[in-house]
């Protein structure tokens, strides 16, 4: 069974191989051209082809490595998002000839950020007037437990409206909840951009190459942190 979906930008042909009530896996295409990540068309296309509810839409993972050259060597998106009052899961993968592969999943854990339209929105607009999203570079969400990130090994932002705000201390140490973050480099690796130290019990990340981690409003919120030149005495605990 075919059907065809009309999203702005986005052409959308469902293909359901197991019966559009019972998705098994369907496919649609993304824009070709795009100097920056896909990443608002992805979400649409996902949520159009699963038919989830997109308020309740959580994204537990993503990897996205672009090369110099402008070409997309991997998108992968792991989410979920209630059908009917059921939270289902979900996978979404890009081929090498444009489309993206979405599948059923079992077994997950319902964790992850929220808002993602509004987040891969401001994400995107980071390029809209510098070289942020030129040449080659890599984006990935995860949630490490135990992290303590320090503006002095590498930078820490928070993203906000579409734009970044400096931080100068970040730790998921003690958060009532995954914190998820994501980390941005200038260069088409995966997650050995950073190496680790062991402090304590928590970690500390070192970055090599240019390399950050960008946080969002809410999942700062669980976090301790402190703001650029907020002093010895402006760490903000979780509430």
């Amino acid at each position: 069974m075919h059907a065809l979906y009309f999203i702005p930008g986005l052409c959308l042909l469902l293909v359901c191989t197991a019966g559009c009530s019972g998705l098994m896996e369907q496919t649609f295409t993304l824009p070709a051209g795009a100097s920056g990540p896909p990443l608002t068309a992805l979400w649409e296309g996902a949520v159009a082809a699963t038919g989830i509810d997109e308020e309740s839409g959580l994204v537990s993972d993503l990897d996205l490595i672009r090369g110099g050259d402008g070409r997309i060597i991997q998108m992968d998106l792991l989410f979920s998002g209630d059908i009917n009052g059921e939270c289902r899961y979900f996978d979404a993968s890009r081929r090498q000839d444009g489309t993206v592969t979405v599948r059923s999943l079992t077994g997950l854990s319902p964790a992850g950020l929220g808002h993602p339209g509004r987040v891969f929105g401001d994400l995107e607009a980071l390029g809209s007037n510098t070289s942020f999203w030129e040449n080659d570079w890599s984006i990935h969400l995860k949630n490490i437990r135990g992290a303590t990130y320090r503006n002095e090994s590498f930078p820490v932002y928070l993203l906000e409206n579409g734009t970044l705000v400096p931080l100068d201390y970040v730790s998921t140490a003690g958060a009532p909840s995954p914190v998820f973050s994501f980390s941005f480099c200038k260069v088409g690796i995966s997650d050995g951009s950073a190496v680790s130290e062991q402090e304590g019990d928590a970690t500390l990340f070192v970055g090599t190459g240019e390399c950050s981690v960008i946080f969002t409003p809410e999942e700062l919120e669980k976090t301790s942190y402190r703001k650029m030149d907020g002093g010895e005495d402006g760490i903000v605990s979780p509430s």
